[in-house]
């Protein structure tokens, strides 16, 4: 069996970014805190844990010390109640994010009603509608035709958010008001895996995505292999691997999502050597 990796592997930079500030922040001090796991990978987040750093719910639990803010960023009225109970922050959003912050207030500046694209539970996505108050947040191309009236929209969407989904939606707003003005704010990062994701998965029998089941852009990624043709299998880490997934296959895909440790490819990757040798 020959194994073909993507080319783009482990962190992307905004993850890389978070994670060394933590780890630097971890390794100053004992009173560090963040709302909610760091990044959307569980081995990444047990080894910040083992190394100090604390996890709370709220932002109310937190009586002292520093607050962690972790890739997707935080509500505006957190950061505010942060400062008021005289919390150090620590602010590690992915610059991507804040990119999402900025651009959906300019266009609330500029007149438009403001339309935020993306999972309303996702954190990133509450973060960004904390900016833009009254914001309308659309999760499907059927969303669309229940908004109400409006005559100039404007959209933002989550920076891990599916290119193609969010071309749809943009294509019915723009049906459906006067005058939409769209600003694709998917990270460079993401697209490129999007992008590689539907190139490597025509070359291939399998796929195997590996990140977080809670990542956003890993699961986008087994989907868009998956409809290019190829079966394909999100998971965490190499104990999740079964030998009859490769069993007649010549060609298998290897790739990860944006949170995952390149570190952790490199250990699917021994594991599914193990299962056929690898043609060289």
């Amino acid at each position: 069996m020959e194994i073909r990796k993507a080319r783009v592997q482990g962190f992307c930079f905004g993850v890389a970014i978070t994670v060394k500030k933590a780890e630097e922040a971890i390794a100053s001090r004992n009173d560090v805190t963040t709302l909610g796991h760091v990044v959307h990978n569980p081995q990444m987040v047990t080894s910040l844990q083992e190394r100090g750093l604390k996890n709370a719910q709220s932002v109310d639990d937190v009586d002292a010390g520093a607050l962690f803010v972790r890739a997707h960023g935080l509500p505006v009225e957190v950061f505010e109640t942060a400062k008021s109970k005289g919390l150090e922050i620590i602010d590690a959003t992915c610059p991507m994010v804040t990119k999402i912050h900025v651009q959906a207030e300019k266009l609330k500046a500029d007149g438009y009603k403001i339309a935020v694209v993306g999972d309303p539970n996702h954190p990133e996505v509450k973060g960004t509608l904390s900016h833009v108050p009254g914001a309308w947040c659309i999760e499907t191309v059927d969303d669309v035709a229940k908004l109400p009236r409006a005559s100039r929209v404007g959209v933002v969407v989550q920076s891990t958010y599916s290119r193609e989904r969010f071309m749809d939606i943009v294509r019915a707003m723009s049906a459906r008001y006067y005058e939409v003005r769209a600003v694709n704010t998917i990270c460079t990062d993401t697209n490129n895996r999007q992008t590689e994701a539907i190139t490597l998965a025509k070359q291939v029998d399998v796929m195997v995505v590996v990140g977080g089941k809670t990542s956003a852009n890993t699961k986008h990624l087994a989907e868009l292999a998956e409809m290019q043709g190829a079966k394909a299998y999100h998971i965490e880490g190499p104990d999740e691997l079964q030998a009859e997934w490769f069993d007649g296959v010549k060609i298998a895909g290897l790739m990860s999502g944006a949170s995952t440790p390149g570190w952790l490819v490199d250990a699917v990757e021994k594991k599914m050597e193990s299962f056929a040798p690898v043609l060289v």
